[in-house]
């Protein structure tokens, strides 16, 4: 991944290479937003505005630069249904470098109105892209208002999100564990290093997509994935009674 990380598999599961510049973070903080489409109202509202580190979510953006352009070709379209469904990081890259690295992410947030998202420092690592709940709820809102062939588009691919990320990592943690006997659409997020790890569980819940589901997590570095993603796991099983079916 050259200039973008060093990644066991993708940025599905990715280790940051560890530099001076590499940051603390605090051993556990949280965010979690729960978007009820059907009254407009917030169902849950903890710390919406704090920023945290993608990892993977930035996919949601990539993606959405790519299919607003214009008509997808057999090709794009694949790559897309790829990179949403398994995580994929390679085709990532790809995308990232082939449309502006950075600057998908400033005219993405600019187009849709995100107040708190912003690319890394460093323009290739796009899995530092920083935003908040309340603004991936905001990407998730501008996606379900697009026309119906491109909606689906992203959409169709977070619906069939397997088990098995394109990394081997297991992406069935936090929405679809939690909610398995509910129609689901999901962008998860997992990472570790430069400092701390990240792990994100983020979409659609419920019939008619009624709910978006957005819980972020960032805990100390060296914390064991599998109890990171545990955890997200136990926040979104929390929620299971708020949600009407």
């Amino acid at each position: 991944m050259a200039a973008v990380l060093i990644a066991v598999g993708g940025l599905g599961f990715a280790i940051f290479q560890n530099t001076a510049e590499s940051r603390s973070a605090p051993e556990k903080r949280a965010a979690t937003v729960v978007l009820d489409r059907t009254s407009g109202k917030q169902v849950v509202s903890s710390r919406g505005g704090e920023q945290f580190r993608t990892a993977s979510v930035v996919k949601l953006l990539i993606a959405l630069d790519v299919v607003t352009k214009g008509a997808l070709k057999k090709a794009d379209e694949m790559q897309i249904r790829q990179m949403l469904s398994k995580s994929d990081d390679g085709i990532a890259n790809t995308l990232w470098s082939r449309n502006g690295g950075p600057a998908i992410v400033t005219r993405t947030a600019a187009a849709l109105g995100l107040k708190n998202t912003v690319p890394a420092p460093d323009a290739g690592r796009w899995g530092d892209t920083l935003s908040t709940a309340d603004d991936i709820v905001a990407i998730y809102q501008h996606v379900l208002k697009l026309p119906k062939a491109k909606r689906d588009q992203l959409l169709k691919p977070l619906r069939e999100a397997g088990k098995t990320a394109a990394d081997g990592f297991d992406q069935h943690f936090g929405i679809p564990s939690a909610f398995h006997d509910r129609p689901w659409a999901v962008k998860q997020g997992w990472a570790a290093g430069r400092g701390g790890v990240d792990v994100h569980t983020t979409g659609l819940v419920g019939k008619n997509d009624r709910y978006i589901v957005v819980i972020l997590s960032s805990f100390a570095a060296g914390t064991d994935l599998t109890v990171a993603t545990a955890t997200a796991t136990s926040t979104a099983a929390s929620l299971v009674p708020r949600l009407v079916k």
